[in-house]
């Protein structure tokens, strides 16, 4: 979940649909060509991602909408194969693109992120086999940063290990929270225990750099579930926290609980049958509370040492998520599996999201793509303004300019003066950056920049 699905978590992260976005916009005067031949040279500089989709998982959570699910064994060795397909097709795939100049092994991949779904769940050997699948395509950097995705409670200490010797070197795990009956009331498959012994598998087999998830606004949630949450977290000191607030999506069983119009049957919050006669719902907190949740926590990790480096993530000295920050970046990768997104020499594309279908559009066509774009200068504008809005540096100015030809702080004058006036941005001599209360109110920002 760290990556926050790249968070549309499984794969590009945003709090707004950038196709909605983008009629909106004010157009520029560079042409199409010139974005081209500007994002082909940013492109060459820049280091390349690569995210593994994998989606399978031993129960669904109540909240979630990802690319994921509970599928039959029979399922995994096929999926397995279509993503080593996908994998080695990638090179014919620039060519139907248009971009076979741009060879893949002048790039080099300096982060690998195994996402899901579960991807500790699939045994180690698949894990080791598709790192080594992709150092044969990519060109490896010596140091890269390589993600393993793990729920609590989905290893044991020989995985581990396999895990750290095929070369993941980093973990994201999802724990959520710390209460035994609220991990059961969102779905999980966890215990509280089941989190500090895998956490501790890890640690005893040499990871030091762990990231943890945590989830505010929860059903039921009270400030002392918080408190408690965050004293769990001073006692594992992992190195990266991502801090997410609960978003209700349809077709997930949240959706159906929350999302239900009154006085119509609704599933309960704890026991997943239907209430019919006397719903019994357990409350979501209220937008105060939550937004309480969230500045005591980025207060507390703070004095914890974490510097807090986007909107939902907070980071040890140099151990931010080099990953995750290539979404923000607008630096290039390549997402391979269900669900899963890229951004690559000025395109966006997204792959099938349902497994089956992944499965036989790879063997059918030898991709799986069923959105694609080629951005214009006005969407990359858009994407450079609001991805760089996520991240608590903000943006450059002089690198805005200089990448698209216009100053930033002239265009959006107007907004930026209201904006600054209600206290939810902040424009420096160098950089344009949202404020702590600005973090908590940014789609509403957002909407604010395209009036």
């Amino acid at each position: 979940m760290e990556a926050e699905k790249q968070l549309e978590g499984a794969v590009l992260p945003s709090l707004f649909c950038f196709s909605e976005l983008s009629s909106s916009f004010s157009g520029s005067s560079r042409t199409v060509e010139d974005s081209h031949n500007s994002e082909s040279s940013l492109l060459m500089s820049s280091p390349l991602g690569i995210y593994v989709h994998i989606p399978f998982c031993s129960t669904k959570c109540d909240y979630c909408n990802f690319a994921s699910g509970v599928y039959p064994d029979s399922m995994v060795l096929p999926y397995l194969t279509a993503l080593r397909e996908e994998i080695l097709g990638v090179k014919r795939l620039l060519v139907e693109f248009g971009e076979a100049s741009l060879p893949l092994s002048d790039f080099e991949v300096d982060s690998v992120y195994f996402g899901g779904g579960t991807p500790s769940l699939i045994d180690a050997e698949h894990i080791a086999g598709l790192l080594r699948l992709v150092g044969e395509v990519f060109a490896i950097s010596a140091k890269p940063e390589v993600t393993l995705e793990v729920n609590p409670g989905s290893v044991n200490p020989q995985r581990v290990q396999q895990h750290v010797a095929a070369g993941v070197n980093r973990i994201s795990m999802g724990m959520q929270t710390f209460q035994d009956e609220m991990l059961k009331r969102i779905g999980r498959s966890h215990s509280v225990a089941d989190s500090f012994a895998t956490w501790s598998l890890y640690r005893a087999a040499g990871i030091r750099n762990a990231s943890l998830d945590l989830i505010a606004g929860l059903p039921g949630q009270s400030l002392t579930d918080w408190q408690e949450n965050l004293q769990a977290v001073e006692t594992i000191a992992p190195e990266h926290i991502s801090m997410y607030l609960l978003e209700i999506h349809e077709g997930t069983r949240f959706g159906t609980i929350y999302g239900k119009a009154n006085g119509g049957p609704q599933l309960t919050a704890t026991t997943g049958g239907y209430a019919g006669d006397v719903p019994r719902i357990i409350p979501l907190p209220d937008e105060d509370l939550v937004t309480e949740f969230y500045q005591i926590a980025a207060t507390r990790f703070g004095e914890l040492g974490y510097r807090q480096y986007e909107i939902s993530n907070f980071a040890l000295p140099e151990r931010q998520s080099r990953h995750n920050l290539k979404y923000w970046t607008n630096q290039p990768f390549i997402g391979f599996g269900c669900g899963a997104y890229s951004y690559f020499a000025g395109r966006r594309w997204g792959n099938e999201r349902s497994v089956g279908g992944y499965i036989e559009r790879i063997h059918a066509r030898q991709h799986a793509i069923d959105y694609h774009s080629r951005l214009s200068d006005v969407e990359h504008e858009e994407e450079a303004l609001f991805l760089g809005l996520r991240l608590t540096d903000g943006i450059l100015l002089a690198e805005f300019r200089t990448r698209f030809g216009f100053d930033l702080q002239e265009r959006y004058r107007r907004q930026i003066a209201h904006l600054s006036d209600a206290g939810l941005v902040e424009l420096a001599t160098d950089r344009f950056r949202l404020t702590s209360r600005g973090w908590m109110l940014s789609n509403e920002v957002f909407t604010e920049l395209l009036r």
